[in-house]
């Protein structure tokens, strides 16, 4: 009678530990919901971090530097509305904080970004940003990301803006700071020779309940005075064109 009891316990234990490896080996489950909607780069909301007032264009003050921060770690992903606004609000918490890191740089943007268009929300943010904010100033991007093709375009249809470009400050965790196929000579300023390229690893820690930033002096010191000696400032803009309306002139005794 134990042995038939024995037997018997053991065969729900063998039963209970297949169950259980069977539970681990399944497939994740598929996130369902609806996607993020694209985000409108020229409206406030799609920025979760934003200077309060423009700082001064480059024709007002002279030189200063903005950071841009494009963060996949705080990146949107498909969810039921509820748990999208949760993740909304999380995604805005930790890019303040880590705006805060890098606020010791210059003025801090960053946009919120959805994980199914990583990419793309990244090209577009950045191009938001030169047409509206940047005004001429000089610019990083700090990203845990390494910088996607889709950004290239930008640099290498405009010199100028190539070399207000201070470089990559890379927090992520793989081996470069650019995507597969993207070359420093398509990104970085004539600053920085082709071979170091303009991408410098940085460290961003929690200490005391916020972010600290380490390291990326290689890009920060001297970047101002390079730029003084050796590119050419925006000039203001001239504004829109105005229409006028053009008056027929008549010699004296031809008018009615």
């Amino acid at each position: 009678m134990n042995r038939k009891i024995a037997a018997a316990l053991i065969a729900v234990l063998l039963a209970i530990a297949a169950g259980a490896m069977l539970w681990s080996m399944r497939e994740a489950p598929v996130a369902t919901g609806p996607a993020v909607a694209t985000f409108d780069y020229a409206a406030q909301d799609s920025w979760a971090v934003k200077p309060d007032l423009p700082p001064p264009a480059v024709w007002e003050t002279g030189w200063e530097v903005d950071v841009i921060i494009l963060s996949a770690g705080a990146a949107l992903e498909i969810s039921d509305k509820i748990a999208l606004e949760n993740r909304r609000d999380d995604a805005a918490g930790e890019l303040e904080d880590l705006g805060a890191a890098f606020d010791k740089i210059g003025p801090v943007y960053a946009p919120y970004l959805r994980a199914a268009s990583l990419d793309a929300d990244m090209a577009a943010a950045l191009s938001a940003y030169i047409a509206t904010h940047n005004r001429g100033r000089a610019f990083l991007i700090a990203t845990d990301h390494p910088l996607p093709a889709l950004l290239v375009p930008a640099f290498e249809s405009d010199t100028l803006l190539r070399d207000r470009f201070g470089g990559v400050l890379f927090y992520g965790d793989s081996a470069t700071g650019l995507a597969e196929g993207v070359t420093s000579a398509a990104v970085c300023s004539r600053r920085y020779k082709p071979e170091l390229g303009c991408v410098a690893t940085v460290e961003v820690r929690r200490a005391g309940g916020k972010y600290e930033m380490s390291g990326g002096g290689a890009l920060t010191n001297g970047l101002v005075t390079w730029l003084n000696d050796h590119t050419s400032k925006l000039a203001e803009p001239l504004g829109d064109l105005e229409e006028i309306e053009i008056i027929e002139i008549r010699k004296p005794g031809e008018t009615e």
